[in-house]
């Protein structure tokens, strides 16, 4: 037995004792990849373990995330910071080797991945970034060249199955994207049993007419033909796929079977194939012939490359122009720093237009400015008025125009951003409201990861109904207000929409900015400032309390009217503008009661589900939302049909407070 087989099967049982103390995993794709794994890590990746997140070195993504405990046992095998104790708490709670990988939780893992799919958007992102990285740092100075990593994404028959996969791998056509490499464990099985997916060679044929490079390698044990294979597929130029033909789970009693996506092996099961491999080892235990073995191929193989990259970088930096500086700044803390201060900017009292359009000159402001900041939309830019500058595209023959055209495929957008933002840039994706659960996996991934990702919703309610109900985001507002980790902002006038992006550049968090299609002008009392408490007195009562109004978005206009119309009928009223429900419930409680004090009837005016405003509104009956799917036409027969036209809207605070 060779020095390479020996420690390709220590891989293999290593994950599997992983699985069976953890009693949960899929231990058939495990076996599958362990060659595919061991191969791309020992003899190709350019990566330093002792050095594991330094910003030159090849990404792996795994959109097959359930083979997260092979790789767990891989990096432990190449040296990485990760231990025994580590491999024997798998999927337990606080260790770092969770379930499905976490970036920032475990040394040598690039990405968090969730559903199908998810992770070949965050590969292609990565591949996106790195190029857009490289052509700026060119700009700046065309000898330099320190970004030259390879992004692998090890992919499954779930991922071939979805959507979300065909929107990425046409995007990364689209863009014609390179050093980029998909390493598909083609099992031809699936959780519910066989795949019914396209045969090896039709998805061969049908993968070449799209543009891709294609092969594939029948002989999973063949590693010399592996090596050839990657490193063919890493320099030729453009997206490239590999199928590795398996059967799954070849060693076990159950080979080819689905069962083998469920749950750990038996003992007898486990103990068969440690007599195949002729393994003495206890369990979670790797020879120290193979370690060492593992470990010298890898610093043989990159120690040099890493110190010759290094001498260069430094040169390069010891002769740094200050975009470089702001470059380098970047890769090195893995953020990027956008400054926008809201007090730098006086609004005309009579300003007045729709605050997507205010948005967008508010993005071009700062923008304009900051090469970091891109994005795009999900075909609607024009609609969202998302453009940064002119209507100019990125593309791989002008790669620094900070637009991207993702064209209409809002799930594979979200999760490219995620790979964008993986790198530290400042990313924004738009679309209207209404198709939120398009990219709701990838919002969740950006709000887990914690990264810099603004989400740009518009045509935000009632208000955009001639196209009929299922474009009327009646729901979709507390969805996104229920995803922990995401602040979501859904602002009255430009001063708000100033005050929200001063908040989002400078916390550098996952956001959502909710905007209006209508004219709306610039509110008595708003102020940019206090968006940063989430709510704030807009307009005070003049003598006594006789009613609170909270309000957010274009209904504080009306709120605001209705405060005003309902004094001369003796009620004096304050009205509350809440842009923020999230930054508002971190004030302090004194901040709170101050500006909702007990004892006070409260009202909320807000066109959307009523289910995030119970404990603010008196009751339930108090809450002034829409719970019910809308109508097609236009949009004062629909408000009127509703009942919540202005003079509907009154009457129903008139007689509350009464």
């Amino acid at each position: 037995m060779n020095n390479d087989v020996r420690a390709i099967n220590e891989l293999k049982l290593l994950a599997i004792d992983m699985i069976s103390r953890a009693k949960s995993g899929s231990p058939g794709i495990v076996l599958d990849m362990a060659p595919v794994m061991y191969t791309l890590y020992a003899k190709i990746l350019n990566i330093y373990p002792e050095n594991p997140s330094f910003f030159n070195r090849d990404r792996v993504i795994l959109s097959s995330s359930l083979i997260a405990p092979l790789q767990y046992a891989m990096l432990h095998m190449a040296g990485y910071p990760i231990k025994k104790e580590d491999l024997m708490n798998f999927k337990r709670v606080g260790s770092i080797t969770p379930g499905i990988p976490e970036v920032y939780t475990t040394p040598g893992v690039d990405a968090s991945t969730s559903f199908a799919g998810d992770g070949i958007s965050i590969a292609v992102g990565e591949a996106l970034a790195k190029r857009y990285l490289n052509s700026l740092i060119k700009a700046e100075e065309n000898k330099v060249n320190i970004l030259t990593y390879t992004t692998y994404c090890f992919c499954s028959d779930a991922d071939f199955s979805c959507g979300t996969s065909m929107e990425a791998f046409t995007f990364a056509l689209q863009e014609k994207l390179d050093h980029l490499v998909f390493l598909y464990d083609y099992n031809e099985s699936i959780a519910d049993g066989e795949y019914r997916g396209l045969k090896p060679e039709a998805l061969i044929k049908a993968f070449t007419a799209m543009g891709f490079y294609v092969d594939i390698l029948k002989d999973i044990t063949n590693q010399r033909e592996m090596i050839r294979l990657i490193t063919k597929a890493k320099d030729c130029g453009k997206p490239a796929l590999i199928l590795f033909q398996n059967k799954i789970g070849a060693e076990s009693f159950n080979a080819g079977k689905n069962i083998l996506h469920h749950g750990p092996l038996s003992f007898d099961d486990t103990e068969n194939i440690r007599k195949k491999f002729n393994s003495f080892l206890a369990p979670f235990e790797v020879s120290k012939d193979s370690q060492i073995y593992v470990q010298s191929q890898i610093k043989e193989r990159t120690s040099k490359k890493y110190a010759k990259w290094l001498e260069q970088y430094n040169k390069a930096k010891g002769r740094m122009s200050t975009g470089l500086n702001q470059i380098i700044n970047l890769l090195e803390s893995g953020k990027t720093d956008i400054f926008f201060d809201s007090a730098n900017y006086k609004i005309n009292d009579g300003y007045r237009e729709p605050l997507l359009e205010t948005n967008s000159k508010i993005m071009n402001l700062f923008a304009s400015k900051n090469p970091l900041f891109l994005g795009g939309s999900a075909g609607m830019a024009l609609r969202t008025q998302t453009i940064i500058g002119n209507l100019e595209f990125q593309s791989k023959e002008n790669p620094l125009i900070q637009n991207i055209f993702f064209g209409v495929r809002d799930r594979a957008m979200a999760s490219i951003l995620n790979g964008l933002a993986l790198n530290g840039l400042r990313v924004f994706g738009s679309t209207k409201l209404c198709y939120l659960d398009e990219l709701k996996s990838g919002v969740r991934m950006t709000s887990l990861m914690n990264l810099p990702v603004t989400y740009i919703f518009t045509h935000d309610s009632l208000y955009d109904s001639e196209d009929g109900p299922a474009r009327i985001p009646c729901e979709q507002l507390n969805t996104l207000r229920m995803i922990p980790n995401l602040t979501v902002f859904r602002p009255a006038d430009i001063n708000e929409v100033m005050g929200s992006w001063e908040y989002i550049l400078k916390s550098g968090k996952p956001s959502a900015l909710v905007l209006t299609k209508n004219n709306v002008p610039k509110l008595p009392g708003s102020n940019s400032k206090e968006v940063l408490r989430g709510g704030y007195i807009i307009k005070k009562e003049e003598s006594r309390l006789d009613g609170i109004i909270i309000s957010t978005g274009s209904e504080v206009v009306s709120s605001m009217q209705i405060a005003y119309d309902l004094k001369a009928n003796g009620l004096d009223i304050r009205v509350i503008s809440m842009p923020s429900l999230e930054l508002f419930k971190s004030n302090g409680e004194d901040y709170r009661n101050v500006l909702l004090p007990k004892n006070v009837k409260t009202i909320v005016i807000e066109a959307g589900n009523s289910c995030c405003w119970q404990g603010y509104a008196t009751s339930e009956e108090y809450i002034l939302g829409i719970n019910d799917f809308a109508y097609s036409g236009v949009p004062i027969e629909v408000l009127q049909k509703m009942d919540y036209d202005y003079e509907s809207l009154k009457l129903k605070v008139e007689t509350l407070l009464k």
